[in-house]
């Protein structure tokens, strides 16, 4: 039986009985159907997980709402309470440090990008306003995507194991972007015009830690981008020989990078 897990943004500890946030306790007592003893694990994002138990569930009236706002659901709030028992310190996170910079699509192809590269160990989300992007995003539209794609995010790390939740960097424009501190880590960026072959590339790095990966939007990349990046010491590959779509592309760069330089293996 696959124990469920949920993502608590709180501190925690062994020994501590919390109370679930209202729609995780919503999720696991109504959805899932948990009862007074069942299994569950609990995180923060931090590193490492907690195994419990459900000590308890109730149904606490609310206060009530407006008149015409009241229905027998609006009335009712779930609450559970958790026994942690146990700390499980695995990460699960990929010691290979990847950036995946993100050319903005549209609203499912974002999710899928976003929910797949957690899957495969992404480290940090940047999601790019390029002169060819499809998607343009105002100050409200990027303020509301960016609190959908934190919830894509947790999802992805709630289902797949991960412990330590990648960062979600605010919407940036690749001028903005370019500009941001660089590490010592390597920067790529992939067109399907190059004429070197990333993969091929990533067999011969040794003790690589920490790559960036820039992948384009959905009309690729326009000359002066490539320009604006090469100049910002982006190296430039092909992934293959076929053209990927700007959802998939990212993930299979992911996937590829861990299983030659990550822990795909």
């Amino acid at each position: 039986m696959v124990i469920p897990r949920f993502y608590v943004p709180q501190p925690l500890a062994v020994g501590q009985c919390i109370s679930l946030p209202e729609a995780v306790a919503n999720h696991a007592v109504r959805v899932l159907r948990l009862q007074p003893g069942d299994s569950l694990v609990l995180f923060n994002g931090e590193g490492g997980a907690y195994a419990g138990r459900l000590a308890e569930r109730d149904i606490a009236p609310k206060a009530p709402p407006p008149k015409k706002q009241r229905d027998a659901r609006s009335s009712r709030q779930t609450v559970a309470d958790v026994i942690l028992e146990e700390f499980q310190p695995d990460d699960r996170a990929s010691r290979l440090q990847v950036s995946l910079w993100q050319g903005v699509s549209a609203a499912e192809r974002m999710d899928y990008t976003w929910q797949k590269s957690v899957e495969l160990g992404v480290h940090q989300c940047v999601p790019i306003e390029t002169r060819r992007c499809v998607t343009k995003l105002d100050a409200a539209r990027a303020e509301k995507r960016h609190a959908h794609w934190q919830g894509v995010i947790v999802s992805a790390a709630e289902q797949c194991g991960l412990n330590r939740l990648p960062e979600l960097v605010p919407v940036q424009t690749l001028t903005q972007a370019l500009a941001m501190p660089v590490g010592s880590g390597v920067r790529v960026m992939l067109d399907p015009d190059a004429t070197e072959s990333f993969p091929v590339w990533l067999e011969r790095q040794q003790g690589l830690t920490d790559l960036t990966i820039l992948i384009g939007p959905e009309g690729g990349f326009a000359p002066e981008d490539i320009t604006a990046a090469q100049a910002a010491g982006f190296l430039c590959f092909r992934l293959g020989p076929r053209v990927f779509r700007t959802e998939t592309a990212g993930p299979v760069a992911l996937a590829v990078t861990q299983a030659i330089a990550g822990d795909l293996r």
